[in-house]
């Protein structure tokens, strides 16, 4: 897997910038760049002014959105997710049945008789499976998420390993050190995060970074909690 750096700002389309209350830059912590051009999948994680972090992203055939979280109300242990393309896999399984059927019908069954037109659609559909095979694999990839810490809510995603394991461990390490850090030097109380996540929570969904569904889950997991009712 190559890592091959794609510019964000150099592309026809315009990125989407989220963050209404325009945060100024006063210092950039640490970054995180997970491109991959074959894959058409290009991120950057900027932790700055030591408890904010900006997450510029692009995907294939979609617009570019950068979009700004606070630190502070992420949970510092992050979540593996696996990402399945089930489609290609699928795909590949009903060609190798069409492949199948196409083999006893030509050499076993005695219905057809093999001809060179014959051959050249088998090939063509045993190269197709091989093909689905390759993308299956290729798309199919571990995830890290850091959620919210109360109301669970997806806030950060990254490519597991990549793109390479030993870079990606040093830096999700030092992550999860910086929302800790940060956390200990805000020493708000339990009912205080809370009120202050609900917050954030409805400043991304303003904003466009979560969507409302996301936003009701994450709302309805803090007003379920005991502290809640004490918040100011």
């Amino acid at each position: 897997m190559e890592n091959i750096e794609i510019d964000l700002e150099s592309s026809d389309d315009t990125t989407w910038f989220s963050d209404d209350e325009n945060v100024t830059i006063e210092h950039v912590n640490f970054e995180f760049d997970q491109s991959n051009k074959i894959r058409g999948i290009s991120r950057k994680i900027t932790i700055f002014n030591d408890h904010h972090c900006y997450q510029s992203i692009k995907n294939r055939h979609k617009r570019k959105y950068k979009y700004r979280v606070d630190l502070s109300f992420l949970n510092p242990r992050p979540l593996r997710e696996r990402k399945v393309a089930w489609s290609w896999f699928f795909g590949s399984a009903g060609l190798t049945l069409i492949g199948m059927i196409m083999i006893y019908i030509g050499w076993f069954s005695g219905l057809v008789t093999p001809s060179t037109y014959y051959g050249i659609s088998l090939v063509v559909v045993i190269s197709a499976i091989l093909i689905s095979l390759l993308l299956f694999f290729h798309n199919t990839y571990d995830k890290i998420i850091f959620q919210s810490q109360y109301g669970r809510v997806k806030f950060i995603e990254m490519i597991n390993k990549y793109p390479d394991k030993d870079s990606f461990r040093k830096f999700v390490a030092r992550f999860m050190l910086q929302v800790k850090n940060e956390k200990a030097k805000k020493n708000f109380s339990q009912s205080k995060f809370l009120t202050r996540e609900l917050r954030e929570l409805r400043r991304l969904k303003n904003e466009g970074v979560i969507s409302e569904e996301e936003y009701e889950s994450g709302k309805t997991a803090i007003f379920k909690h005991s502290s809640f009712q004490v918040s100011g």
